[in-house]
């Protein structure tokens, strides 16, 4: 995918020192109100993007201290080719199975399932059947900072802020950018619950599976705009607003 350099508030470009958002320290956030001043400032610098979060309990960063965003299929330090294919040998199988489901089971929309192998992916990947060439991302801040503190594993979480090209469809392919952008909620069927409840999106790299000649522009480093801190507390929520239960973004019922 196509890098971009992303427009700051002041406040951030101070913070950053001039380093690269993947390689700055996250930014410490105190309450989601302030985080969602943040967002604002950087959602009207960055018009030209649409803006995109993601929630963790870990900032994972590689071995020159940048934060990392790789698809799952291909994380991994100094992975051998030969393991990669092996990865994608395993995610044909997943598709012919999901397929084969849809039809038998008499799914709404399989037909479509089917035919694109984009919403194939998608489904397997939200569902955390295999790994994918797709990464999860929210277009809900709430969302975000709710995966996040769910996940926590130490005393801080992250959110990151990621800018993506504009939508023009369910799956948007943005030739220019080498991007793909899958709306969850548009190709899912419904039946399939959990999209709806996390306002999800897929994104990759498009027209690459196993073979690449630099790994690094499989990483969504490069459209990174901030990366923030919080520390997961009542207080941070405040008057008004509270974290997304797992039961909510994981409903039962779920065919």
């Amino acid at each position: 995918m196509r890098s971009f350099k992303p427009l700051l508030t002041p406040e951030l470009e101070k913070h950053n020192g001039g380093d690269d958002p993947s390689k700055a320290p996250a930014y410490p956030i105190k309450t989601y109100r302030q985080l969602v001043e943040q967002v604002a400032h950087l959602s009207f610098l960055n018009r030209n993007q649409l803006l995109f979060y993601r929630g963790q309990g870990k900032d994972y960063q590689n071995k020159a201290g940048s934060s990392t965003f790789y698809p799952p299929i291909y994380r991994g330090e100094y992975v051998k080719a030969a393991e990669i294919g092996e990865r994608f040998r395993v995610l044909d199988e997943c598709c012919r199975e999901l397929k084969a489901v849809f039809e038998s089971e008499g799914f709404e929309g399989a037909e479509e399932v089917a035919r694109r192998e984009y919403v194939q992916w998608s489904i397997l990947q939200h569902y955390q059947v295999c790994d994918t060439p797709l990464l999860d991302i929210t277009h809900s801040i709430r969302v975000a900072c709710s995966f996040a503190e769910m996940r926590a594993s130490g005393s801080s979480v992250f959110v990151y802020v990621f800018g993506l090209p504009y939508l023009t469809n369910r799956i948007s392919i943005n030739s220019e950018k080498d991007i793909v952008n899958v709306r969850l909620l548009s190709i899912c069927p419904p039946q399939a619950l959990r999209p709806y409840f996390q306002e999800g999106y897929l994104c990759g790299t498009t027209d690459i599976r196993d073979e690449y000649r630099n790994k690094g522009e499989l990483d969504f480093k490069r459209r990174l705009i901030a990366k923030f801190r919080i520390k997961p507390s009542s207080t941070f929520w405040g008057r008004g607003f509270q974290m997304i239960p797992k039961s909510v973004l994981f409903p039962t019922g779920d065919a």
